[in-house]
């Protein structure tokens, strides 16, 4: 065995540890280029999250919403700037070292409302969906609109790391919607009261020609009052499309179909087109194709308005020469067939550039040159909407200063092939027929109440044929006397009367014993679309329009009397004692307080019936309780007894005062306490001098 020597050993050492020591320089090389590499990563991280911290913060001031982001336990992460100026109780070092978000909004949201956000927020911890809500508070004096969402934060590994809390400011948005809904409730008010303006008249007008068809023996006397009644119908149903304009723009308006004789609404068109052009050099021409089938199902009065608001539009523009309607048909299918018509006029025209805007709402073309046509410019919208409601379609083809033409279709339902050639195409047909009752209730009792005594009057009259015992009441307070005496089978209340209104004494009979169970029906000129429905959830079994129509009250007396009180009519002959409707005797009327010609408007052209009305007058007068009202400075009854009389007023052909009248019911409806104190005591004056004059004339 050889020995190693210690010299050699040594060197074998020395030569292990210099190869040692290369390895460790070399490690100690990668451990140095690790470094380095490892020093050149922290300093980039943390250049990019000194950068990413700018940023945030940048993004914090910045942002337009109140942002605040919260850990799991509902303590602030971080908070957009503009939290601090709703509230300066913490500063952002606080903010982002942690605070809990109920310490955060408790100066910002009232308790109440903070409660309900943090149920919210602790829902949504736990996963669950919670929609965006609108939030209204007051800080600082200042009401502020807040729509807030609140979403689930989430680490990648799935657990929920805190919740990110918007508030949105969305106060210019509901204010702007709270403008908009003044401005709809307004113009809603407007036509209310346009509805029960017009109507209230005709609620006379009609009424008394009904009587008029119904009683005289008169045959010129009925041929004038078939006249009022056929235009007194076409008026109400432009009234009744104007006021549904706004049901038109919702997209609400709904068409009534029933059935209906083409050769009617012609005949009704013609008349009242040939009484309108009396005054004007114009000729009315008709092309109906006699083929045409009569007996259609679908809505008469759209159809009927359709046709007056093209023929009326070229009325207004012709003033000489000619007007033509033109009719005629495709057959569809077994039950269906589209008709096709034309309106031409050689009228003023219309220019190339005014064309594109004539069905626009509102509009009216070429004003400067029209400037005195009158129109609201809603004739031709309306009849594109309801035509376009039929699956038809309407255009305009015209020659500045030669005329224009109209070309329009509509699909209707037939029930019938007879066609117009075959049927009688009487003007007089239908509209010139006098209602008749098809029953009559002898034991029936009714109360009749309305603070207007032309509406009594008219009322009554439309109820005789049914030979109904009628109790009268002038006002809501008389009504309640009455129910509390006697038992009525239905009641008819009107609705605006000063002190106690309809709606109110409703109620109050519902309190009274029998009241539970008794009918009521709403009588009242205030028609809007919708109107029967919000009766019906006032209280009121039915709505009755005014001015009443006698088939509609027929219809409500069959469906709401008991039917044991109804009986059949007995066959009796249709001639009437005449009711003397054109008195030979002369009226001396009032000259300085009174327009003849008004007044004899609105009573028929009977000055018998005018002098019954100037007694109704003089004997409804009203001078107590508007000067009551007015030294209580009861406005709201003050405004609607002055109501009442500017309709009466107008009524007696008293057409100052009813203007005066009129005044002072705005001025109480708008608060214009000064003008009325201005304008009352001449307005008094000016009404007792009138009475004075009426009782003077009764007594010569």
């Amino acid at each position: 065995m050889d020995v190693v020597s210690p010299e050699k050993r040594l060197q074998m050492e020395n030569k292990k540890l210099s190869r040692e020591i290369k390895r460790l320089k070399k490690d100690n090389e990668v451990l140095r280029i690790a470094n380095d590499q490892a020093a050149r990563t922290q300093a980039y991280i943390q250049k990019d999250s000194t950068r990413q911290v700018f940023y945030n913060n940048q993004l914090l001031k910045t942002y337009p919403y109140l942002l605040i982001l919260t850990d799991e336990h509902l303590e602030t992460v971080m908070i957009s700037d503009v939290f601090f100026r709703y509230s300066s109780a913490f500063e952002r070092d606080e903010i982002r070292r942690g605070v809990p978000i109920r310490d955060v909004l408790a100066g910002v949201l009232p308790e109440t409302d903070l409660s309900i956000l943090l149920e919210k927020c602790e829902a949504a911890l736990w996963q669950e969906p919670v929609p965006p809500y609108l939030l209204r508070a007051v800080v600082a004096g200042k009401k502020i609109d807040w729509q807030i969402t609140i979403k689930c934060m989430m680490r990648q590994d799935g657990v929920v790391a805190g919740l990110n809390i918007l508030f949105v400011d969305m106060t210019e948005v509901v204010n702007a919607m709270e403008r908009a809904e003044a401005a709809d409730k307004a113009k809603s008010n407007f036509l209310a009261n346009m509805s029960h303006e017009i109507r209230t008249p005709m609620n006379a007008i009609v009424g008394m020609a009904e009587f008029i068809l119904r009683d005289s023996a008169d045959e010129v006397a009925k041929r004038h009052a078939t006249r009022i009644k056929s235009a007194s119908r076409t008026l109400l149903t432009i009234i009744n499309d104007i006021l549904d304009f706004s049901k038109i723009e919702s997209g609400k308006m709904e068409l009534v179909n029933d059935s209906y004789q083409l050769s009617h609404l012609i005949a009704d068109i013609t008349s009242m087109l040939n009484a309108r052009l009396q005054t004007k050099p114009v000729t009315f021409k008709t092309e109906i194709d006699g083929n045409i089938p009569n007996r259609l199902y679908g809505d008469e009065v759209r159809l009927k308005q359709i046709l007056i608001n093209l023929l009326g539009n070229a009325l207004k523009f012709t003033h000489g020469g000619s007007i033509t309607l033109t009719l005629r048909h495709e057959k569809i299918d077994a039950t269906h067939c589209r008709l096709f018509g034309t309106v031409s006029d050689t009228g003023i025209g219309i220019k190339p550039e005014d064309l594109k805007n004539i069905f626009s709402s509102f509009t009216q073309v070429d004003t400067r040159r029209n400037r005195a046509v009158e129109g609201t410019g809603l004739g031709l919208a309306i009849c594109r909407q309801l035509i376009e409601l039929m699956d038809g379609s309407i255009r305009v083809e015209s020659e500045y200063g030669k005329g224009t033409t109209f070309f329009f279709d509509v699909v209707s339902a037939v029930e019938g092939w007879q066609n117009l050639s075959e049927a009688q195409m009487t003007p007089m047909e239908r509209a010139g027929a006098a209602f008749h009752a098809t029953f009559c209730a002898p034991e029936a009792r009714a109360l009749v109440v309305d603070d207007n005594e032309m509406n009594l009057e008219v009322a009554e009259g439309i109820l005789e044929p049914y030979k109904i015992k009628i109790v009268r009441a002038v006002n809501g307070p008389e009504a309640l006397e009455r129910f509390a005496e006697e038992t009525f089978d239905i009641i008819f209340m009107d609705h605006m009367m000063p002190g106690m209104d309809g709606v109110e004494a409703m109620r109050r009979i519902r309190m009274m014993k029998g009241g539970e169970e008794a009918v009521i029906v709403a009588l009242t000129a205030n028609a809007l679309s919708g109107a029967a429905a919000e009766y019906k959830k006032l209280g009121f079994q039915a709505f009755l329009a005014k001015p009443i129509a006698p088939k509609s009250m027929e219809n409500i007396l069959r469906r709401l009397l008991p039917a044991r009180l109804l009986q059949p009519v007995e066959e009796t002959s249709e001639e009437h004692a005449s009711t003397g409707v054109a008195s030979s005797h002369a009226v001396d009327v009032l000259k300085d307080a009174i327009d003849e010609e008004s007044a004899l408007k609105y009573c028929m052209g009977s000055r018998t019936f005018l002098e019954k009305m100037l007694a109704t007058f003089r004997k409804n007068e009203k001078t107590k309780q508007i000067e009551t009202f007015f030294r209580a400075k009861d406005w709201d009854n003050y405004r609607i007894v002055v109501h009442s009389l500017k309709g009466n007023a107008l009524t007696v052909g008293a057409l100052k005062l009813s203007e005066h009248a009129k005044e002072l019911e705005y001025a109480a409806r708008d608060d214009h306490i000064d003008e009325i104190m201005e304008k009352h005591e001449p307005f008094m004056k000016e009404y007792r001098a009138l009475l004075d004059a009426i009782e003077a004339r009764a007594k010569s």
